[in-house]
């Protein structure tokens, strides 16, 4: 994993790209989120973040000049459509290919965000399996004009229309609306939004330098993924062992000489305990022993 760091934007490639925009390159780097952005001064029309380990659309700062946006081969599951449109509101691009997209309510986030898209790409992505996602698509997001590669035409905006008016239509937003409420509360305990969130907050430093040792170490892209996965729920990946508490050289709380010392003290409460009685006996005798003389001499 590889925070994305001002000096790691100064390094990056910088190129114009084949429609001649300005792109900085930031390509493969097991990059866990977005950040420090603001680094590039708003310099680029676009940004290439393809083949990282991004999770959410989010923490943009104000990038007026960014146009196009490409995450193909991440893991983003959501969009936050705030950031989006207050802080690149002249997104036109974005290319989310082969991404973990599964709720057609982040479709809706995503037009909410980037009111000016003309070309999206959702190819891979779970939401392409559900039912009307084009035609859903193309409800939510009216500017664009090509969809997974393919032009958006007339006929499927008027079919969009008539299904956005229908029954059919309305018991989809229906749906959809209760999809985001539930993915809204939805809480996993342990788990952070990100595997650095979660690295971070829910493990020791031990625990820490023996998973950083892990992805070094790891021999493919799919092990560090199962790393970070374990990582995001708060779990120790597979093959490390939390260390058994050290053993302790105290003694047991109850030791044999205070058993012993209370046995004694015990003893030595029922002695007196029996003298007292005799004590109280003999004096008891004695009285009656005078009792006894005095009645004779009287007599």
């Amino acid at each position: 994993i590889m925070r994305l760091s001002a000096e790691i934007l100064s390094l990056a490639e910088q190129r114009p790209n084949p429609l001649g925009e300005r792109e900085i390159v930031l390509r493969g780097l097991a990059i866990p989120a977005i950040e420090h952005l603001g680094a590039t001064r708003d310099a680029y029309d676009a940004i290439d973040f393809t083949d990282n380990r991004i999770a959410r659309l989010e923490n943009f700062p104000r990038l007026q000049r960014l146009s196009s946006l490409s995450l193909s081969g991440n893991v983003v599951e959501g969009v936050d459509a705030k950031n989006l449109a207050k802080n690149v509101p002249n997104l036109e691009t974005l290319v989310l290919t082969n991404n973990r997209i599964n709720g057609l309510h982040e479709i809706a986030n995503i037009g909410r965000g980037c009111p000016k898209l003309q070309f999206l790409s959702l190819v891979g992505n779970p939401v392409t399996r559900r039912q009307h996602y084009r035609l859903f698509v193309i409800i939510k997001i009216p500017t664009l004009k090509v969809l997974d590669f393919c032009k958006v035409k007339q006929s499927e905006r008027d079919k969009a229309k008539r299904l956005a008016a229908s029954a059919a239509g309305a018991a989809l937003e229906g749906d959809v609306k209760i999809e985001a409420r539930e993915a809204a509360k939805t809480f996993v305990p342990g788990e952070g939004r990100s595997a650095e969130e979660s690295f971070i907050t829910n493990f020791t430093p031990q625990q820490k330098a023996q998973i950083r040792e892990m992805v070094a170490n790891a021999s493919s892209p799919a092990e560090i993924e199962q790393i970070e996965a374990a990582v995001k729920r708060g779990e120790l990946p597979a093959g490390l062992k939390t260390e058994p508490p050290a053993a302790s050289n105290e003694p047991a709380s109850v030791s044999p000489t205070s058993e012993s010392s209370d046995t004694i003290d015990n003893s030595t409460s029922k002695r007196k305990s029996v003298e007292e009685t005799e004590n109280e006996t003999s004096a008891e005798q004695n009285d009656a022993t005078v009792s006894k003389r005095n009645r004779i001499s009287n007599q």
